[in-house]
């Protein structure tokens, strides 16, 4: 009986150690570098403002970073952005504030991206195009999105791109008027980011 209740705590031993290894093997990178601008046009003139700050969690099981192709849906365990709206600034300090108050930024001051899946990567070369599904957070409304994203790797450092295209009524905004609706903002804006993360 001894023998058999030593067997069962050694294989509980065994299991928890392999499941600690698991653990292990996830990496948490680091942003070293991100551009990001949102886009928009009215009927007038096109406007854009620039993200400053991005905070971000990045977790990935360990893979060969001098191998693209090893990259795998499986690999990419956690992505999440915090975005500070009063980091969110353009050349014209009206529309800066105008943002900002759309955007709700003393109600909501953080705008948000979590990570829900990853459908597919395709590698075509040195570059590996990533299908992604998650949801941003703006204003106080979360918006679910599927993201086309293209990914590179370079001296151990991943580089995601791309361009998304959003609605200002994702979000339960308005697009904005102004001049007694003579000036009048679209719906559509696209969001332009290069986030570069290290795991060095």
């Amino acid at each position: 009986m001894k023998r058999i209740i030593s067997l069962i705590t050694l294989f509980a031993l065994l299991s928890t150690i392999q499941f600690a290894e698991a653990q292990n093997s996830d990496v948490q990178l680091t942003l070293e570098e991100h551009e990001m601008r949102i886009d928009g046009d009215a009927n007038v003139t096109e406007w854009d403002s620039d993200v400053n700050t991005i905070n971000a969690t990045f977790i990935i099981s360990e893979f060969d970073f001098s191998d693209l192709e090893s990259l795998s849906p499986e690999h990419i365990k956690t992505m999440e952005l915090t975005i500070p709206v009063e980091d969110i600034e353009s050349d014209s300090g009206r529309l800066t504030r105008n943002l900002q108050g759309y955007l709700k930024r003393d109600e909501h001051p953080e705008i948000t991206f979590n990570l829900n899946n990853i459908e597919s990567i395709s590698v075509n070369g040195d570059t590996a195009e990533i299908i992604a599904n998650g949801v941003i957070n703006a204003a106080g409304v979360d918006h679910e999105t599927t993201m086309n994203v293209t990914a590179q790797i370079n001296d151990g450092k991943i580089t995601f791109t791309g361009a998304q295209d959003l609605l200002m009524t994702d979000f339960d905004i308005d697009p904005p008027r102004a001049v007694m609706g003579t000036i009048r903002a679209r719906d559509e804006i696209t969001i332009v980011y290069s986030l570069t993360f290290t795991n060095q």
